[in-house]
């Protein structure tokens, strides 16, 4: 991409990025801890960026370990109509069709099975909507949306970080791929958040993109801005050569958007 630099200071890390403010912008982001909130999944803070956003003509792909039916469930509340990104890139679906990356959930399944001897977990597919309700923090509804997955399986790894180190590796070796998100060990095929966005290379869009966690990194890498929202519990995401907010989830996403918009000279929503 080659054009003016971007300078990002005040609220950030500095960082010089290159940016062309006549080409077209694409945002991709996280949804929990990132969009949403990660304790009460609120985001209203980020609804005036939304608003600049859609008047700019500048689409926001959702890229989440989240399931389409969940997605799908909470999307109008973003008035968001774009393509997105399910289960940790398994899928990218664009109205009714999902160009799918990832594993089919029955194969991993099965390769999990000889693995419960010898390592303490708990999926998905072991527990109650109640259990999934407890570890999310979801509704009824929300949690059953959640339990509808295709191409992963989250995991609540009760073992030491030395045998889930093993573990991973036992996983890799079968064909399979271990992401660490907030709350789980996701369980997937051979792809990551970052494969999806091949697809969008096709055109000529510079892609920033917004995570907090590491089952976000290859997002961030494969973005032309890769941003870290600062999580309230204090964990760090070491990544090299991205923009960090001071604030946390939501406020973090609008504090850096607002910043990377400005000086794109993204003008300001007439919603204001």
């Amino acid at each position: 991409m080659s054009g003016v630099p971007l300078a990002i200071g005040t609220g950030c890390a500095k960082k010089e990025a290159v940016a062309d403010k006549s080409m077209a912008l694409m945002v991709v982001s996280d949804l929990d801890g990132t969009l949403l909130d990660h304790g009460d999944y609120s985001f209203d803070p980020v609804l005036p960026i939304l608003d600049r956003m859609d008047e700019a003509g500048i689409p926001l792909v959702v890229n989440t370990s989240k399931t389409r039916a969940e997605w799908l469930a909470m999307r109008g509340d973003f008035g968001n109509e774009d393509p997105f990104i399910v289960e940790n890139g398994s899928a990218l679906c664009d109205g009714g069709d999902c160009e799918v990356f990832g594993t089919p959930r029955e194969e991993i399944l099965e390769t999990l099975k000889p693995l419960r001897a010898k390592y303490r977990f708990k999926g998905y597919s072991d527990a109650t909507i109640a259990e999934i309700m407890e570890w999310t923090g979801l509704g009824r509804q929300s949690a059953e949306r959640s339990a509808d997955r295709h191409y992963s399986e989250p995991l609540v790894w009760q073992d030491s970080e030395e045998n889930e180190e093993e573990f991973c590796q036992l996983l890799e070796e079968r064909g399979l791929t271990t992401l660490r998100g907030g709350r789980f060990l996701h369980v997937l095929g051979q792809t990551d958040k970052g494969k999806p966005l091949a697809y969008f290379r096709k055109g000529e869009a510079a892609i920033i993109a917004l995570g907090d966690r590491p089952n976000d990194l290859a997002m961030l890498k494969a973005a032309d801005i890769g941003v870290v929202i600062a999580s309230p519990d204090g964990f760090v995401l070491e990544a090299e050569d991205v923009l960090r907010s001071t604030e946390t989830g939501p406020r973090g996403w609008a504090e850096v958007m607002t910043q990377i918009l400005d000086q794109l000279n993204i003008p300001q929503s007439t919603n204001g």
